[in-house]
């Protein structure tokens, strides 16, 4: 969790971690929740907000206001938090509600990009950058828990799965059993699910074909920078390797993390940056 926390910039650098001190990082987790400045939280609804201003006239009023309040709405919140850490009387059931309500309006929020919008190349770009962040995201946090063991724990396996937004499903799947090969099974190889990275990496490869103008089925160069997940097995994933455990599982994870960043670059230099070529 700690490791997690600093690469998505959640806390400071030089915040011990939960193993060293568990009450000094919980204070410092939430008490950067509305930083304006850094990874936080706030941060990222703050950015949503501008994003969303940005384009202000190809929005609903509804959707609008729903962006407008919930940067809001906790920004205020995150702020009582911080003050109640720094007074040493802050209480985790509070900060956990102020998140899962700020969770169930960003649920929102997608659910009306995707059940209103209309299927132009707008609404492609939007989903396209969801499921980039999504890919690079996910399959980071998938190998930080292999890598440095903490799937191999029935906390750290439960977090994952809970991470995956997937607690439903495996339980009723796979009962009472805990091991990798359904973890990676649902997480990485399942079709079905929206947040394996199968899922994620195939729709990703259809929706930038389709925003190129291709023919139904047809790919792209770019796409193709993506992994396909049709190459993945569970068997050659969950190999054992000599001195390191699932070296093909690590190598996945990391190609689909350089394949999230380098398809954005790709997608924001085609699409986005003007040059004195492009003005012209």
């Amino acid at each position: 969790l700690h490791q997690l926390a600093r690469h998505n910039a959640l806390v400071p650098a030089d915040v011990p971690g939960a193993p060293r001190s568990r009450r000094v990082f919980e204070r410092s987790l939430i008490a950067e929740l509305g930083n304006p400045d850094g990874g936080s939280v706030g941060f990222a609804l703050r950015c949503i907000r501008n994003a969303a201003g940005a384009v202000r006239e190809r929005l609903s009023q509804d959707v609008w206001n729903q962006i407008v309040r919930g940067e809001a709405e906790f920004a205020r919140q995150a702020a009582e938090q911080a003050r109640e850490v720094a007074n040493g009387s802050h209480a985790t059931s509070s900060v956990l509600r102020i998140l899962e309500r700020a969770s169930q309006g960003l649920a929102a929020l997608t659910g009306a990009q995707t059940d209103r919008m209309t299927r132009d190349d707008a609404w492609r770009l939007l989903s396209i950058g969801r499921h980039i962040e999504r890919l690079s995201f996910l399959s980071d946090a998938l190998g930080t828990g292999f890598g440095n063991g903490a799937v191999h724990e029935l906390p750290g396996f439960e977090a994952m799965v809970a991470l995956f937004d997937s607690t439903i499903t495996f339980h009723a799947r796979y009962q009472q059993r805990r091991d990798v090969a359904t973890l990676v099974d649902l997480l990485v190889l399942d079709g079905d699910n929206p947040r394996s990275l199968a899922w994620v990496t195939q729709t990703l490869r259809g929706r930038i074909a389709r925003l190129a103008g291709s023919a139904p089925g047809k790919l792209t160069a770019l796409s193709y920078e993506l992994p396909d997940p049709a190459s993945w097995t569970l068997e050659h994933l969950c190999a054992p390797g000599e001195g390191v455990h699932y070296p093909a599982l690590l190598e996945l994870f990391e190609s689909c993390e350089t394949a999230a960043y380098h398809v954005s670059d790709a997608i924001g230099t085609r699409y986005f940056t003007l040059t004195s070529e492009s003005l012209r």
